[in-house]
């Protein structure tokens, strides 16, 4: 009886020899990568903002608003800040009428703008904050924009005034 059971566990472990043996395999792991960089996008719905023809209401009240005048679109995969800035200290005209006169502000319902400036701000040369906020696609932001005039100080032509956004994402 003792034979038997030490032949059937041989027989038994050179099987299962055997069976490894008989199997080959072999494992390899993989990584997948990608880099992501900085990506941010900035759209206008209007490059012009258009006053039109001030009339003497516009001048007896020294002001003209136009209200949701332009609206801006940002996408950025970081946290952004958006500035604007005055090309010149002056609009091109009859006379050298200060960027200042011309003021803006901004105006979102977008829980991922953090802050943004709701009070009209002069327009200078130097770059403003509009508005910031955390990443995100479609981003609205709408701008009103009011120009200051005077019977005193804006004689009758035509004015202009450049001005350029700044999107970043530090």
């Amino acid at each position: 009886m003792m034979k038997v059971r030490t032949l059937t566990v041989g027989m038994l472990a050179l099987g299962l020899l055997v069976g490894v043996a008989g199997m080959a395999q072999v494992t390899q792991g993989s990584t997948a990568t990608f880099t992501v960089p900085t990506l941010i996008r900035l759209v206008l719905s209007t490059s012009t903002i258009n006053f039109g023809t001030l009339t003497e209401a516009d001048y007896d009240a020294g002001q003209k608003d136009l209200l949701s005048a332009q609206g801006i679109q940002i996408w950025s995969n970081k946290s952004w800040t958006l500035t604007v800035a005055a090309n010149a200290g002056t609009w091109t005209g009859p006379w050298a009428k200060p960027s200042t006169d011309l003021l803006w502000r901004a105006a979102t319902s977008d829980g991922r703008v953090s802050s943004y400036v709701s009070t009209f701000t002069e327009l200078k040369t130097g770059a403003t904050q509009v508005a910031a906020g955390t990443r995100g696609g479609n981003i609205q932001l709408s701008m009103d924009f009011r120009v200051l005039v005077s019977w005193e100080n804006d004689p009758a032509g035509d004015y202009s005034l450049a001005f350029t956004y700044t999107l970043t994402a530090p």
